[in-house]
């Protein structure tokens, strides 16, 4: 596990099993409960360690819900890092549509940091909630704006468009069909009809229509 500033020196020492544990126990109590709601005797109990010991690894409960987004920051990072360079020679839009493929394929393969994240989106259940989002909607946008600036330079958008404005338009389209995949995991109640490569195809369609060169 990489080492951050939210855990103490006694937690880096740690296997990296244990280490998992205690992350899994929490990733799981967080994504169930909210920050607010969660249970830290949940966490030890299902982890296998004491209530003391998880405060000689975080501090505070604060501290613990920290480093889980941390960790799913860095996985999110490695993801999007994979698809601008894998889609680095094609064209503006197919890697939008690798970036959304690459989003849903996230939340599959970790169901329970995306229900996190969506916690903190819709809701202040987290202390440091607000923050966090701000954080990730800048970096998002620094991220979109790059692959928006590449387009133009390569004359596969119109020269006059904004890139901060259109980075804008593609994070706000993919954080919602990333919610629309979110609550098909998690509601068996929603309505939203299924996620499929053709509707994500056709949502990029008609963005190409408006933001492409003839």
């Amino acid at each position: 596990m990489n080492s951050t500033s939210t855990s103490t020196n006694k937690f880096d020492q740690l296997t990296d099993s244990k280490q998992k544990s205690i992350i899994d126990a929490s990733v799981y109590e967080f994504a169930d409960k909210g920050f607010k709601n969660a249970s830290v005797n949940k966490i030890v109990e299902k982890a296998g360690i004491s209530k003391g010991s998880l405060f000689n690894y975080f501090k505070s409960k604060n501290l613990l819900f920290d480093h889980i987004y941390q960790i799913a920051l860095h996985e999110v990072k490695s993801y999007l890092a994979k698809v601008r360079d894998e889609s680095e020679n094609n064209d503006f839009f197919t890697r939008f549509s690798k970036i959304i493929n690459s989003g849903v394929t996230f939340i599959n393969k970790h169901p329970r940091l995306a229900r996190i994240y969506f916690r903190l989106l819709n809701s202040d259940d987290s202390p440091h909630g607000k923050a966090i989002i701000k954080k990730l909607h800048s970096e998002a946008i620094r991220y979109l704006t790059d692959f928006v600036e590449t387009g133009i330079e390569r004359n596969e958008l119109h020269s006059e468009l904004n890139p901060g404005t259109v980075a804008f338009l593609m994070e706000s389209t993919l954080n919602r069909i990333l919610q629309v995949h979110y609550l098909e995991i998690f509601d068996a109640k929603s309505d939203i009809s299924k996620i499929d490569h053709n509707w994500i195809d056709e949502i990029v369609d008609t963005l190409k229509t408006g933001l492409s060169i003839k």
